[in-house]
């Protein structure tokens, strides 16, 4: 009778060129130890520390063993090996930063990702193939990241194509981006990372969720563009946006089994297509909308797709573009028609005089009356993704901030790094969630403030 999986921890391994120690964890398949003639694929995951294990409040995790134990045992993927690397935090250098400064999030700290590269491509890699039975060419070996750790995952796979043939993205920091109240989208945005003039021949998965504030869905479908255009290989490159999805683990953790059934599951076959999204477009303003549409396989994959066969009811009202861009030409409504293969979606669309690219959100927080009188009043604090609000009075906060129209948020209060809110008992509390669709006016009450340890306990969706 085979085992069931196992995690080995390898403690204080040195990357050379970064001067420090980490623990490796290497998640081992049911069966390992019995099928000794049995080779295996490899995934290399950043930020291990956080890729298995229960996850609770102040301890995150994807709960990647769980996600790869029943996908293997349902044979929906092949068994696989999954080597979780932990993230030494920056002091004055960041991992995961190739070639923009990671000051972009902490003044002080440098990037460091030339050498993170180096320990894994010559140093890991290589230590891993020998003690354990792996399939060691680029075919069947991968990288996972999210958020900076997925820029990383770009570059290192844009460098060695030849090491890694599958990339994991989930949530890029491809574009940083701060509210920007002279600007038209309401964003300041720049470009983190660097493409090749000519993509090289590796499979890549790019999701992004549709809540994660400035993590916009529009800037990393970009990015996937741009790849196409520089001859990335269409049936190679995967896309997928997650409605209601926050940029935190539980979310990563709860749609991963995604890539890993795309890597490393077998071809399945289109069982549905839907179109969703916005469904109200301006004539004037300036606000683009774009069809979304998403297509289901019988093995559970879901994908976004990037271009497809549209059709216009009504083209003099609206029209339509391969990769979904709706063109606005007069008021009034049409139906949009998609066919892939023998599936078929349609879906209303209403075109209006005007719909702007921004709204306008005003925000107020005030203490609960359980907060201590004696409690420091901060000058100001902080609701996730820029918006700084001031102390106006009486434990009063306030703050009105220009941003992108249908963008998504989920936070909790804080008053200084990871010093976030909590209820009165000092437990972590669910993320606020808002949409923003419309303008909008929004109140809150702050029981009480935690230490650096008090986490979100669940994420959220909008309504």
């Amino acid at each position: 009778m085979s085992t069931g999986s196992v995690i080995e921890c390898l403690e204080n391994i040195q990357a050379s060129q970064l001067g420090s120690r980490r623990s490796i964890y290497v998640y081992l398949p049911a069966g390992y130890a019995e099928q000794i003639d049995r080779y295996y694929p490899v995934l290399y995951v950043h930020a291990g520390q956080r890729a298995f294990g229960p996850s609770s409040p102040g301890n995150e995790t994807w709960q990647l063993d769980l996600a790869a134990d029943e996908l293997i045992s349902a044979g929906r993927i092949e068994p696989i090996i999954i080597v979780a690397i932990a993230h030494v935090r920056p002091v004055t250098r960041n991992e995961f930063y190739h070639y923009v400064d990671a000051e972009q999030e902490a003044l002080g700290i440098g990037g460091s990702g030339i050498e993170y590269e180096h320990f894994i491509v010559h140093e890991l890699k290589p230590m891993i193939d020998r003690q354990y039975r792996t399939q060691r060419d680029r075919d069947n070996t991968g990288l996972l990241g999210s958020s900076a750790a997925a820029l990383c995952t770009l570059h290192i796979g844009m460098r060695h194509p030849d090491v890694f043939g599958k990339l994991i993205m989930m949530s890029p920091y491809f574009v940083d981006a701060q509210l920007d109240e002279q600007a038209s989208n309401g964003l300041r945005e720049k470009d983190m990372y660097r493409l090749p003039d000519t993509i090289p021949d590796v499979q890549m998965w790019v999701d992004i969720g549709d809540t994660e504030g400035l993590f916009l869905p529009e800037q990393v479908r970009r990015v996937v563009q741009e790849m196409l255009h520089r001859g990335a290989d269409v049936k190679k490159l995967a896309y997928f946006e997650q409605p209601g999805a926050c940029h935190q683990e539980a979310d990563w953790g709860a749609r991963v089994y995604l890539p890993l059934l795309y890597m490393f599951g077998q071809a399945g076959q289109p069982v549905s297509l839907e179109l969703y999204g916005r469904d109200v477009i301006g004539l004037k303003g300036g606000m683009q909308v774009r069809v979304q549409a998403r297509l289901r396989y019988d093995h559970g994959l879901s994908l976004t797709l990037l271009s497809g066969a549209y059709v216009s009811s009504h083209p003099e009202v609206l029209q339509v573009l391969a990769d979904g861009m709706l063109i606005p030409h007069a008021a009034g409504s049409a139906v949009i028609t998609m066919q892939f293969g023998a599936l078929t979606a349609a879906r209303s669309y209403r075109v209006i005089p005007e719909l702007t690219p921004v709204v306008q959100v005003c925000m107020q927080a005030e203490f609960a009356s359980s907060f201590a009188s004696t409690e420091q009043r901060e000058e100001s604090i902080y609701g996730g993704m820029g918006m700084k609000l001031m102390h106006t009075g009486d434990g009063h906060y306030e703050g009105c901030y220009r941003i992108p129209r249908d963008s998504g948020f989920s936070f909790r209060f804080t008053r200084g790094f990871r010093q976030f809110e909590t209820d009165r008992d000092g437990n972590p509390i669910a993320n606020r969630v808002f949409r923003a669709a419309e303008s909008m006016s929004l109140h809150y009450n702050i029981q009480a403030w935690g230490s650096t340890s008090a986490k979100a306990k669940i994420g959220g969706s909008p309504k």
